[in-house]
């Protein structure tokens, strides 16, 4: 369960989508203007994602989420140039972790992790029904 008020996050998330909007006028002034757009553009969305989720649903709900697509994302970047939306939704989700002052789960664990709830949830269903 999460200890910070839903009111501070989403006044957080608001702070940092206004600064990847602030980064996405910026960008056309960098030397590479289509990667430094596509990467805020990722942030922007994300923060946004994450604010409706906590609006609609809840901030454990929300946590969750995050947790589950910062697992999702591929293990290995050859390069962050590769994919600038990817590393993008990584920042926004690493300073959502930051903003409720729990530590970046590492993708290892949050997989063996939901390995254990899905097992778990259907011994439990095979249980019920025994």
């Amino acid at each position: 369960m999460i200890k910070v008020a839903k009111e501070d996050v989403l006044k957080g998330l608001k702070k940092f989508k206004r600064l990847a909007k602030q980064d996405l006028l910026v960008s056309q002034l960098t030397p590479d203007p289509m990667f430094w757009i596509t990467q805020a553009e990722g942030r922007r969305i994300t923060y946004a994602q994450l604010m409706d989720l906590i609006e609609e649903h809840g901030l454990d709900h929300a946590y969750r989420y995050a947790i589950q697509q910062y697992a999702d994302r591929p293990v290995l970047f050859i390069s962050d140039q590769k994919d600038p939306a990817m590393t993008g939704k990584k920042q926004a989700f690493e300073m959502f972790f930051a903003l409720l002052g729990v530590q970046i789960p590492k993708q290892k664990e949050i997989r063996i992790s939901n390995q254990n709830l899905t097992t778990n949830a259907g011994n439990i269903a095979l249980n019920a029904q025994s």
